[in-house]
C-alpha cells in the first residue's frame, strides 16, 4: 500500500496518509511520499489548495514511528532525523498554496507539530492532542519552538510541562485549532475552507503567507541545533526506551541494544 493517496475534489487535493497503522506514525517512507506529495500539489497548476488528512476511522499522526525511532543511539543518527523532521515541517511551509490539515484521531508530538505548520486547522470533536515527550523520556525542544511561536509563551509551557492530552475544544481555546467540525463533516468542512481561501486573489495571498511562514521557518531553523543537542543527551542516555517497551514490547527495544 502507497504511504499516501492523492485525489483532486475539484481544484482542491487532498493527501491522506496511509501509514499501515491507523495511527499514521510518522515512518522515513511516510514522511517522504508527504514530502512529493505536497511539492507535487504546488507544482500543479490546476490545484487551488491543498487539505491533509488521516483519513476516515483515522488519526492525523501519532507522532514519529518507533519502530524507527527506538534504533536512535544519540550520535549523528540523531542529527539524520532532527534534518528530516525539519524538512518534513519546511515541506508545508512551503507550499505557496492555502494548505488545511484536517484532524481526527491523534495529534501527538510529530503529529501535532506537523498540524501547526497548516494555515487552516479544521479538527473534529473527536480529535485529541498531544505534547507528551518530557514524561515519556523525549526530548520537546523543537515542540517547545513550534507551540511558543504559534500559540505564546504561557501556553507553551503549560502544554510541554503538563503533558496532558488536549480535546479539541480546548485546543480551539489555544487557538491551535481554528475550527471544529462533526467527525463525519470533516473532510467536507476543510475541502470547503481550502476552496475558500483558493478563491482569493492570488498575489497578495500568497506574498502575505510569505511574511507569515518566514517566522516559523526562521523557528525551525534556530531550533534545529538545540534540538540535536536534547535528543543526543535524552537517547544516549536511553531516556525514552522504557516508553519505547511498553509501545512496542520489551523484545523490539532489547533488538535496538544489539
Amino acid at each position: 500500500m502507497a504511504a499516501v493517496s492523492e485525489a483532486d475534489e475539484g481544484s482542491i487535493r487532498v493527501i491522506t496518509l496511509r501509514h499501515a497503522n491507523r495511527n499514521n506514525p510518522f515512518s522515513a517512507e511516510l514522511e517522504d511520499s508527504v514530502k512529493a506529495a505536497l511539492a507535487r500539489a504546488d507544482r500543479d497548476p490546476k490545484v487551488g489548495a491543498v487539505v491533509v488528512t488521516g483519513g476516515q476511522d483515522r488519526s492525523f499522526s501519532a507522532g514519529g514511528d518507533f519502530n524507527e525511532v527506538r534504533l536512535l543511539k544519540g550520535g549523528t543518527d540523531v542529527d539524520d532525523w532532527i534534518d528530516r523532521v525539519t524538512e518534513l515541517y519546511l515541506s508545508v511551509l512551503n507550499v505557496e498554496k492555502p494548505t488545511v490539515a484536517a484532524i481526527d484521531g491523534y495529534a501527538i508530538g510529530m503529529g501535532f507539530q506537523f498540524a501547526l505548520m497548516f494555515d487552516w486547522r479544521q479538527a473534529a470533536t473527536t480529535a485529541e492532542f498531544r505534547m507528551p515527550e518530557l514524561r515519556h523520556g523525549i526530548g520537546c525542544s523543537m515542540g517547545v519552538a513550534i507551540l511558543r511561536h504559534a500559540i505564546g509563551h504561557a501556553a507553551m509551557q503549560d502544554i510541554v510541562f503538563a503533558c496532558e492530552p488536549i480535546s479539541a475544544e480546548q485546543a480551539v481555546d489555544y487557538r491551535i485549532v481554528n475550527r471544529l467540525s462533526r467527525p463525519d463533516a470533516l473532510l467536507r468542512d476543510a475541502i470547503a475552507r481550502a476552496e475558500t481561501l483558493a478563491s482569493y486573489p492570488q498575489v497578495p495571498y500568497r506574498a502575505t503567507k510569505a511574511t507569515i511562514v518566514a517566522g516559523m521557518r526562521a523557528v525551525l531553523e534556530q531550533s534545529a541545533e538545540s534540538s540535536r543537542r536534547v535528543h543526543r543527551a535524552a537517547f544516549a542516555a536511553r531516556s525514552p526506551h522504557a516508553h519505547f517497551a511498553r509501545v512496542l514490547g520489551d523484545e523490539h527495544v532489547e533488538a535496538a541494544k544489539r
